[in-house]
């Protein structure tokens, strides 16, 4: 080992590992600023990591834009990104190419997904967990939804699973980590830019080989959500076509 290398070392022996959270949002005007500045206040008792915030506005508009960079300004962690396009597959995929950091994950804005959640999740990607994603539909977790989407998102499972042999549980779940480099290698595979990115995100990093951990979180139903269950069903079924018989790795193979 060089002198050069073992300073490098050295360094890195002391140095905390950093962790990106991407908040996409789509005209949230009235619900960004609560939710970053609720987020900033959290993370301030978990200093064991380098947090980074990054607002991925998908072609917001409202004062969206106005407000996240109004708070980029005023902290240090957040960065403020537009992306002149629509749908929070995008906003993923671009936000999450771009970034060093050690770990990365997501949340909706509305911050549904209880935040405890993501402190454990960071923990088992520093001990060495590829990918873990919320689950509520685990016994332990503590959901509060409408029968209907409750109903919807049982059925929708149940269908991945049936059609494409999975073996994760909860596709929707508006939270998912993982480490940079095993999700920037299943980046290239994912082709859906809203919705559906989220399953194949599981679907591609399952069939590549990579174990997905799911750990049950407590979650509340936004009523303001811009989630739109019958286009969403029929943009999901459509996914799952694609999926099952035109996936990106059956098109590699042949």
């Amino acid at each position: 080992m060089t002198v050069s290398e073992s300073i490098y070392n050295q360094k890195n022996k002391y140095r905390r590992p950093s962790a990106l959270i991407v908040l996409p949002v789509f005209n949230e005007e009235k619900a960004l600023r609560k939710g970053v500045d609720t987020l900033l206040s959290f993370l301030s008792e978990y200093d064991r990591y380098e947090w980074k915030i990054v607002i991925a506005d998908n072609n917001s508009q409202d004062s969206t834009g106005e407000i996240g960079r109004q708070l980029e300004s005023e902290n240090l962690n957040v960065t403020y990104l537009y992306i002149p396009q629509k749908g929070r597959g995008i906003a993923l995929r671009t936000s999450w190419q771009q970034t060093d950091c050690d770990f990365v994950s997501y949340m909706d804005i509305d911050l549904s997904t209880g935040l405890d959640a993501l402190i454990r999740a960071t923990d088992l990607l520093n001990e060495g967990a590829e990918i873990v994603v919320g689950n509520r539909l685990a016994k332990k977790s503590k959901t509060t939804r409408c029968l209907k989407r409750e109903f919807i998102s049982r059925s929708y499972n149940i269908v991945i699973k049936t059609a494409l042999r999975t073996q994760f549980h909860d596709a929707h779940c508006g939270f998912k980590t993982g480490r940079r480099e095993v999700v920037q290698k299943i980046l290239p595979y994912i082709t859906d830019n809203e919705w559906f990115f989220d399953t194949e995100f599981l679907f591609y990093g399952e069939r590549l080989g990579h174990k997905i951990i799911e750990i049950p979180v407590t979650w509340i139903e936004d009523p303001d959500t811009k989630a739109k269950i019958f286009k969403d069903a029929y943009d999901d079924i459509l996914g799952l076509y694609k999926l099952k018989f035109h996936n990106t790795l059956n098109t590699q193979r042949k």
